[in-house]
């Protein structure tokens, strides 16, 4: 067997984070997940104990190990202490350790190997997060343990048990696999600048079986031994975000302590919702694209379905709208400030992400500043020692680049709002013009009619006047006809006449102006048209 993939101490550590509290976080995402623990879209709450049990199905069903996390030792979330940061293992019921131990005896590759671990329930913020722990210790009684081989990882993931589509946390998670090299090792690496990236993708296809790998991502160094990182934050489909990180420096060891353990976690946390901060960013990006596609072709198609033909229109001058297009219009007008509202709450919603990413970015840049501040209050470390380079790389360039991102999508989806409030704008001002014109109509209608009753009044009562009426009910004889008529009837039909006449004499005013065009543009076509 190859001395160089094999390593020493070997250490997986789990950190998964899920939602605690629903009102201090956004749930309601339109993320699209096959999580049974992530309803986010649906109505449904997320079960908050969703990692415990996941805990103990893994050392039950995947280690068969004899621990588990119960209510004998785990607070709940009635009983937990107060605080922002709290270890929500009963340290009393478990020999006072801050988490839950469990070991277990193995044998691989004919090789006897002890395996340790731990389980470490916390809650931070909002959230609940689970450190878990699987390894070879460095010393067993005080007796260093053998190197083993790479292939050792199958057995600290049976199943694949630790990976994101096992593990289904709501925020997500990072497994970051630790081990030392060997002094050949670290002579192999200053020969081979290819050596470590060949030693990390034998522990990676050894940790993770069946499935693909996610993709290289980036090397550097942490606290002055080499790491590299697995999964990119832009390829949501196959992301998994895996850390393989070489001990090859005393100083790395000792500043990886308990103390440096809990500051990963909360790392881990913050970079996590910003990761799917981002990522909802994106779902959102697509249905409000799809809305604001949507509202432009409304628009389009409603003043489309407005025009006319030129010609038709100056031949129809004055006419109006059909009924059908105001009822149309009127529709529109009672349909578009819904949308608007719609459209506006799903712009905050890409707002809100924006805010996540900035504030729990911010979070991760001062907690990084802390661990820079221990490190270097210790007086004792080099500068490559304390150099956090590698983690501050994803708030300085990947969480701007997020920021700008959403900060663009912003930028031009706001003009949908505009859209809506101009389309609506526009399409109650020709309602109310073309109401003014049908009620300014109406009025002349009433007017002519009123006119024409006034005068066919004013005959009917002068008739008497004109027509001798003795004897009552006396043939008239007509002019130009050879006949007769009753005197009554004749006073009749000469009101009616009368008034019908008036009308149409109101009715002729008040329309000369749209005739007046008529002729006009009767007399431009004749003018344009060819000579004979």
């Amino acid at each position: 067997m190859n001395q160089n993939s094999k390593i020493y101490a070997p250490n997986v550590h789990l950190f998964a984070f899920h939602l605690w509290d629903a009102l201090g976080s956004d749930s309601n995402s339109p993320v699209n997940s096959q999580q049974p623990a992530l309803t986010s879209s649906s109505n449904f709450p997320v079960n908050p104990e969703h990692l415990w049990q996941k805990c103990n199905e893994i050392l039950k069903n995947n280690l068969k190990v004899d621990a588990e996390l119960n209510s004998s030792n785990l607070y709940s979330a009635k009983t937990a202490p107060p605080g922002g940061r709290v270890n929500l293992i009963v340290e009393n019921s478990v020999n006072d350790l801050a988490f839950l131990p469990f070991e277990k005896n193995i044998e691989h590759h004919g090789q006897p190997i002890f395996l340790q671990g731990f389980a470490q329930p916390q809650r931070i913020d909002d959230s609940y997060a689970l450190g878990f722990n699987i390894s070879i210790p460095e010393e067993i009684d005080g007796i260093k343990t053998s190197n083993v081989d790479v292939s050792i990882f199958q057995e600290l993931n049976p199943d694949n048990c630790l990976l994101p589509n096992s593990v289904n946390s709501y925020f997500g998670q990072t497994l970051l696999l630790t081990a030392w090299l060997s002094a050949e090792q670290n002579q192999e690496m200053r020969q081979d600048e290819h050596f470590l990236k060949s030693l990390a993708q034998q522990c990676l296809e050894k940790f993770i079986c069946g499935q693909n790998l996610p993709t290289f991502y980036r090397q550097g160094e942490l606290f002055g031994s080499p790491i590299l990182e697995y999964g990119n934050p832009n390829q949501q489909a196959s992301y998994c975000h895996i850390l393989i990180w070489f001990l090859n420096s005393p100083a790395t060891g000792e500043i990886w302590d308990a103390a440096r353990y809990g500051d990963f976690m909360e790392l881990f946390l913050y970079r996590n919702k910003i990761i799917r901060a981002f990522w909802e960013s994106r779902a959102y990006y697509r249905k409000i694209r799809e809305e604001y596609e949507k509202i432009e072709r409304d628009i389009d198609n409603t003043f489309k379905y407005l025009q006319r033909d030129k010609a038709q229109q100056k031949q129809s001058k004055g006419a109006g709208l059909k009924e059908e297009e105001l009822k149309y219009l009127e529709t529109q007008m009672i349909e578009m400030p819904p949308r608007a509202v719609k459209y506006a709450r799903m712009l905050i919603d890409l707002e809100f992400r924006q805010n996540t990413i900035a504030i729990n970015a911010q979070n991760y840049q001062d907690k990084l500043n802390q661990i820079s501040l221990d490190i270097k209050a210790a007086k004792k470390y080099n500068d490559s020692d304390a150099d956090l380079s590698f983690l501050e790389t994803f708030s300085k360039e990947t969480c701007p680049q997020f920021q700008r991102q959403i900060q663009a999508d912003l930028g031009y989806f706001k003009h949908g709002s505009g859209l809506l409030d101009q389309a609506t704008e526009a399409i109650r001002a020709i309602v109310a013009i073309e109401e003014a014109y049908r009620n300014a109509k109406l009025e002349v209608t009433i007017q002519a009619v009123g006119f024409g009753l006034g005068v066919a009044g004013v005959v009917a009562g002068s008739a008497p006047y004109l027509i001798e009426q003795e004897p009552s009910n006396q043939m008239v004889a007509l002019p130009f006809l050879k006949g007769e008529i009753n005197s009554f009837a004749l006073v009749l039909l000469i009101s009616i006449g009368a008034g019908v006449v008036v009308w149409g004499m109101v009715m002729l005013s008040a329309n000369s102006k749209n005739l007046l065009g008529k002729f006009k543009n009767l007399l431009g076509k004749n003018k344009q048209l060819p000579p004979q």
